[in-house]
């Protein structure tokens, strides 16, 4: 379904060997299942032993250590950056698809990978050309690991709350301050956003005066920096990923983008990082789905296998349809990122576009930008909501045997659980949706899958009808948010789950059109899901702001 063509001709021009470079992509996916296949026994026998401290520095266990360097020795690391580093710049779909996969396999170990990457994709795009060469080639070797480091005691998802401060001293740069809950925190290369000194009462409390820092463990002229480990957390799950405090005593560091826009390159990397989270949730999901199929078939009861009683068939027919809706949005969302940047890399390449060519590619690409910054937070929320229930019903069909300690399905629930927490709970991810609607952002998205909708045929045809209706339905429920802001909060999460069922219902059934096999899956998708939109617009038309003085009323019942 990806329009591969496009996409390297625009990256690469006309003479680019477009089935060539597609087989490269097939490759690298086998070849990465094959690891992930293999390295996952280890991974569940292991699940129980975490990261160490030992003497300051991060041990991880055995097997993380033996699963990445079978992943490195491939040459998987740092996927997506570019050839000039030693990169492969792979397509964002397929780095989410590795990602799925290193996550079905250990979830702990995903978290590794994908902040590696991640922290890569940023030096790229905002360090200086020293920089990159300095630390992106050794990146890509998997010499070096990232980190990214926000959270803060009294800055969680709010970044306004950051007090790290980075002071500058005859240029150069030195940060001071405390970073709580850091993923990978044994990293090398720490990502930092840090308050800027010279501004740094006037900034205080607002996400301005923030600018980001490459801080490495080990200075370039071999020095230790002052950027210590004081701690590692003791989790439910994930437990090989190590999650650390840091302290930062006069680290130096090296600035990256622009003085005080540290925000903004921020964002690009928690951007990604949101993607990434829901790839892990995808792969946990179908590690819970496939044992939850398997056990199924196995166990007997009243003389039959589970599976074939009719009530679990359908809750596994609904474990599937829900894993496949929020891989298919996930997707959609890596797509669209892919088309925008081999845009982006076409209008670099071809310098002597005309006026309206390159007007009109940039129209293009803010729109494809629009719909990616509202189905970025759609996709990491719906993946990571549904690993949860995944994950939750696979114990459901395990029954007792589930609930033991030492069950696989236990083991990725709690692996699971996290994924709807961190890079932005699931309530943060629906209100950034919301900002994104209110910015008018649906008008983009709905046009484009009436589009879409209109083109289908067949037996598809009804189905696509409903769709529509339920697109025409969310509009008329939609201007009930305008009579209050903070109803329109509050109403977040089911005009999420709407423009959601309707985003996936037509992804799916597009699916359909190519894979006649896939026909049922769309057609359960749109028939459950149409029926809960219309549910759901009705809570949004009857309610009002004096709902939130009842939850205030309940929840003073237990004060």
């Amino acid at each position: 379904m990806v329009d591969w063509e496009a996409y390297y001709r625009h990256r690469k021009g006309d003479d680019v060997d477009v089935e060539a470079e597609r087989a490269a992509l097939i490759g690298v996916l086998e070849t990465c299942a094959e690891i992930c296949q293999e390295i996952e026994p280890e991974a569940r026998k292991g699940w129980n032993q975490p990261a160490e401290l030992v003497d300051g520095e991060v041990v991880q266990p055995p097997h993380i250590r033996a699963a990445y360097e079978r992943i490195r020795d491939a040459g998987l690391i740092s996927l997506p950056i570019r050839e000039k580093y030693g990169g492969f710049e792979l397509p964002t779909l397929v780095c989410n698809i590795v990602l799925q996969m290193v996550s079905r396999a250990d979830a702990g170990l995903m978290t590794i990978l994908g902040l590696q990457a991640g922290a890569a994709e940023d030096i790229q795009k905002y360090a200086s050309e020293e920089l990159c060469q300095r630390y992106l080639p050794r990146f890509v070797s998997g010499e070096v690991q990232g980190a990214m480091d926000l959270t803060e005691p009294q800055a969680g998802s709010d970044l306004g709350g950051i007090l790290t401060r980075a002071s500058e001293e005859d240029g150069r740069f030195f940060l001071d301050g405390e970073k709580i809950f850091i993923t990978n925190g044994g990293a090398e290369i720490h990502l930092v956003l840090a308050r800027d000194d010279d501004t740094f009462e006037k900034s205080k409390g607002t996400t301005k005066g923030l600018s980001l820092f490459l801080c490495p463990r080990t200075l370039p002229d071999g020095k230790r920096n002052a950027l210590l480990i004081e701690r590692l957390e003791h989790k439910m799950g994930i437990h090989g990923s190590p999650t650390a405090v840091v302290r930062f005593e006069h680290a130096e560091a090296f600035l990256m983008a622009k003085k005080g826009e540290g925000f903004k390159a921020m964002l690009d990397l928690m951007n990604n990082a949101r993607l990434g989270v829901a790839a892990q949730g995808v792969g946990i999901a179908e590690a819970a789905l496939d044992l939850a199929i398997r056990y199924s078939k196995e166990r007997k009861q009243f003389g039959i296998p589970i599976g074939d009683q009719p009530l679990m068939k359908n809750m596994l027919a609904r474990m599937v349809l829900h894993l496949e809706g929020s891989r298919a949005l996930l997707y959609r969302c890596a797509v669209l990122v892919d088309r925008n940047r081999s845009l982006e890399m076409y209008m670099e390449r071809e310098p002597d576009l005309s006026d309206a060519e390159r007007s009109e590619l940039e129209r293009m690409l803010e729109r494809n930008q629009v719909r990616i910054r509202l189905l970025t937070p759609l996709a990491k929320y719906l993946a990571t909501e549904t690993c949860d229930q995944i994950t939750r019903s696979a114990i459901q069909v395990h029954g007792g045997i589930g609930f033991m300690a030492e069950s696989e399905v236990a083991k990725l629930h709690l692996d699971g659980i996290i994924t709807t927490i961190y890079e932005g709970t699931s309530e943060i991810q629906v209100s950034f949706a919301l900002k994104e609607i209110g910015k008018g952002a649906l008008e983009i998205v709905f046009e484009q899958l009436s589009k879409e909708l209109g083109a289908l045929s067949g037996d598809l045809v009804p189905y696509a009808d409903k769709v529509r209706a339920g697109i025409q339905r969310i509009i008329k429920a939609s201007a009930a948010l305008l009579q209050d802001f903070s109803y329109a909060l509050l109403s977040s999460k089911p005009v999420a789950d709407m423009v959601v069922d309707v985003i996936v219902a037509t992804e799916l059934l597009k699916q359909a059109q190519v894979d006649p096999q896939r026909f049922d899956l769309a057609a359960s998708w749109v028939n459950r899901k149409m029926l809960d939109l219309e549910m759901h617009a009705e809570r949004v038309e009857s309610g009002g702001v004096d709902r939130i003085a009842r939850c205030e009323r309940i929840v003073s019942l237990f004060e």
